[in-house]
C-alpha cells in the first residue's frame, strides 16, 4: 500500500476510531497503554501526556506510559540542554518505558548513557549490540506485571542509525565498527526477546519500535518484523512520522498483530486497551481536542523556557524562512527552499568556500516573518554542528549531487540545499549506484546522470561557470556531513581542509549579522517547492 493510501485510509479510521474511542468507558480492570513517538522537542505535549494518565488512573490503575523514541533531539530547548529537558520533562510526566529513536544517538554515546541513566523510566532496545561483547548495549526487553496480567515490552531501533545520525559514534579510531544494530537479523534478535518475555509468562507482547514503514533491504520495517516473526499482541512504532491508528497486520503464522503510529511533534497521543476479556483496541487522541493539562510539568516548562525571553533581537524579515511544512514535513526534502539558501549562503561565504551545502534533514523547522532570535535559529538547526571545509574534485561533487537528488520528488534527508552551485533535474532520468544492498554511498554505476548544466560560482568574476570534473572545489558543509559519514557517507571522499569551527548557529548569526545587516534580503523571499533547478 502507498504511503499516499495508506495516509487516506488511516485519516478515514482515525475519525471513526476518535470518536468512538473517547465515548469508551474504561473500566478498572482494563490495561491502558499511552504512548508517544518523534515528539522532536515539541515539549508542550508533556503537559497534556501527564493529564491524560491522571484522567485513565481515575478509571483503572493499570496505566502504562512509552515513548517509542525521537524525544531527545529538535527544537531549541533539545538543542541548548543537548536533550536533557526532554528527559526531565519525561520524569515528570512518570513515562515507564522507552525505545531509543535514531536522534537519541546524535549527541553521542557518552550523552545517550547519560538520558538513560537520568530517565526513570526503563530504556528498552534489544538490536543495539556491542561486537566486543556480542551482547545489546540496554536492556532488550521487560515484564510488567498489571494485576494478575503479564505483559511484555521488547524494543528495537531502525537499523539506519548505523549510518544516518552519528556514525562516527559508532567506529574506532581507526575505522573498525564497535557496533551493530542487526541489520542481517533484526527480525531473528525481535523474536529472541519476545520469546523470552514468554518464558516468563507474558500474556501479552507489545513492540515498542522504531522502524517506519521503509524496508531498506533488510526487512527493517515495522510491517516486515510482524511478517517475520510470532508472538507479537501489538506494535507501537515510530520513526515515519506517520498516523496509523490502528490496523492489522499478519505475523509469520498469519496471526493478526495490532500496528499503531501516533504521527510526530505530539499531534496526537496513542492508546491501547487491553480488555479482561483479552480484546485489544487502540485510538489516537488529538491534543488540539484534549484540553486537559499538569500545572507541575508546565511550570517546569515555564523555567525552561524563561531564559529564552530574554534572547535578543538578531534579524528581522518580512517573510517566511521556510525548511518545512509543518503538516508535511517536507519542502526543504525535495528542492531548494529559502531557509536551505539562507543557511547554505551562510556556511560558503563565511568559510570562504567555493559551495556552502547543509543536508535537508540537518534543518528541522522554518523560521516565521518578524522577529529573530537565536530561539529561531536553533529551532531551525538544532543539532550544534561545527561547520568544516573539505576539498572535492568536481566529478566528485557531481557524483555526490546526483545521489543526494536521487529520490526527488520524494523525500529524502540527504536532499542537498546548496550555494554556490546550480543545476537542472531531470527527474524522469534513472541512475545506477556501486552500493549494493548497502545503504552506504560507493560511486555511480552507470545509467542516465538526472542533473546537468552544472554550475559553479567563480567567487573571482562573481559569474557562473561550468563545473570542471578535473577541478578542486572547496565545500563548507556541517562535521556530520563532512566528517561523520552523514546522509550514507555522500561526502565521505573530500580531503579535510578546515576542521570543526563554528557551530552552525553562531555562524549563521555572524552572516546574517554582518553580511546582511540584521535584515534578510528579498531576494531570499522566494520558495520553490518543487523547481526543476536548484539556484540561487
Amino acid at each position: 500500500m502507498s504511503r499516499l493510501v495508506r495516509f487516506f485510509t488511516t485519516a478515514v479510521l482515525f475519525l471513526s476510531l476518535f470518536l468512538t474511542a473517547n465515548a469508551r468507558e474504561i473500566s478498572n480492570s482494563d490495561i491502558v497503554i499511552l504512548f508517544d513517538n518523534d515528539v522532536h522537542g515539541r515539549m508542550e505535549g508533556y503537559s497534556k501526556m501527564a493529564a491524560l494518565r491522571k484522567d485513565m488512573l481515575r478509571s483503572t490503575p493499570e496505566v502504562c506510559v512509552v515513548s517509542l523514541g525521537d524525544f531527545a533531539q529538535g527544537g531549541p530547548l533539545c538543542s541548548i540542554s543537548h536533550g536533557q529537558y526532554a528527559i526531565d520533562m519525561m520524569n515528570r510526566v512518570g513515562y515507564d518505558f522507552v525505545a531509543l529513536g535514531n536522534h537519541e544517538y546524535d549527541f553521542g554515546l557518552e550523552q545517550l548513557d547519560n538520558f538513560v541513566s537520568s530517565l526513570h523510566a526503563k530504556t528498552l532496545v534489544c538490536n543495539f549490540m556491542s561486537l566486543a561483547t556480542n551482547e545489546a548495549v540496554y536492556p532488550g526487553y521487560a515484564v510488567r506485571k498489571f494485576g494478575n496480567v503479564k505483559v511484555g515490552f521488547v524494543g528495537v531501533v531502525t537499523p539506519v542509525t548505523k549510518t544516518s545520525d552519528a556514525p562516527h559514534s559508532f567506529l574506532d579510531a581507526d575505522g573498525n565498527d564497535l557496533y551493530s544494530f542487526c541489520p542481517e537479523n533484526l527480525s531473528e534478535v525481535v523474536q529472541a526477546n519476545v520469546d523470552k518475555c514468554r518464558e516468563l509468562g507474558a500474556d501479552y507482547v507489545i513492540l515498542l519500535a522504531h522502524l517506519g514503514d521503509k524496508d531498506y533491504g533488510v526487512g527493517a520495517s515495522s510491517e516486515e518484523v510482524i511478517h517475520r516473526t510470532h508472538g507479537i499482541d501489538v506494535v507501537l512504532d515510530g520513526h515515519a512520522h506517520l498516523c496509523w491508528p490502528g490496523s492489522m497486520v499478519a505475523n509469520a503464522k498469519g496471526d493478526s498483530v495490532l500496528l499503531c503510529s501516533s504521527g510526530y511533534y505530539f499531534q496526537n497521543i496513542g492508546r491501547v486497551v487491553i480488555s479482561a476479556n483479552g480484546t485489544i483496541k487502540s485510538d489516537l487522541i488529538s491534543l488540539k481536542e484534549y484540553t486537559h493539562s499538569e500545572g507541575d510539568v508546565d511550570q517546569l516548562l515555564a523555567s525552561f523556557m524563561s531564559s529564552f525571553d530574554k534572547l535578543p533581537t538578531l534579524a528581522t524579515s518580512k517573510f517566511d524562512l521556510a525548511g518545512f511544512d509543518e503538516q508535511h514535513d517536507t519542502w526543504d526534502r525535495n528542492c531548494q527552499t529559502n531557509l536551505g539558501t539562507l543557511c547554505a549562503d551562510a556556511f560558503r561565504v563565511m568559510s570562504n568556500a567555493d559551495i556552502g551545502w547543509i543536508n535537508a534533514g540537518g534543518i528541522r523547522g522554518s523560521i516565521p516573518a518578524g522577529r529573530i532570535s537565536y530561539k529561531e535559529l536553533l529551532g531551525a538547526l538544532p543539532f550544534e554542528n561545527q561547520v568544516c571545509v573539505c576539498e572535492f574534485t568536481g566529478q566528485q561533487v557531481l557524483d555526490a549531487l546526483e545521489f543526494g537528488v536521487r529520490d526527488a520528488p520524494a523525500d529524502n534527508g540527504g536532499y542537498p540545499q546548496v550555494s554556490g552551485i546550480t543545476f537542472d533535474i531531470d527527474l524522469s532520468a534513472k541512475v545506477t549506484f556501486r552500493n549494493g544492498e548497502s545503504e552506504r554511498f560507493a560511486g555511480i554505476a552507470g545509467g542516465s546522470r538526472r542533473l546537468s548544466n552544472v554550475r559553479v560560482l567563480n567567487r573571482a568574476t562573481q559569474q557562473f561557470e561550468p563545473i570542471d570534473p578535473a577541478k578542486i572545489y572547496t565545500i563548507a558543509s556541517i562535521n556530520y556531513m563532512l566528517k561523520n559519514h552523514g546522509c550514507n557517507g555522500m561526502l565521505d571522499n573530500g580531503r579535510l581542509v578546515g576542521d570543526d569551527r563554528m557551530i552552525d548557529t553562531q555562524l549563521l548569526e555572524d552572516f546574517i549579522s554582518r553580511h546582511l545587516n540584521g535584515v534578510i534580503t528579498d531576494n531570499y523571499r522566494k520558495v520553490k517547492r518543487m523547481s526543476l533547478t536548484a539556484d540561487n
